[in-house]
């Protein structure tokens, strides 16, 4: 999957994505504010597989537009 490589927003609100999590067929772009908390504990560039789930953690391999030093 290629990760996004630009300034991605929260499905939900609009607020800076941290991240997409795909929960069985449905993909979101999540804030930190409505992430499951597997992807809020995630590191910047991690990504990882949990069953039917899918969780990419934006920053350095999987830029969302966020430079290191936005955060």
């Amino acid at each position: 999957m290629d990760a996004p490589n630009d300034n991605q927003r929260c499905d939900f609100c609009e607020k800076k994505a941290i991240g997409m999590q795909i929960l069985g067929c449905v993909s979101q772009n999540v804030c930190e504010d409505h992430a499951e908390q597997m992807l809020v504990a995630m590191k910047p560039g991690e990504r990882k597989d949990w069953g039917a789930c899918y969780y990419v953690r934006y920053g350095k391999d999987t830029d969302s537009g966020e430079q290191d030093s936005d955060r």
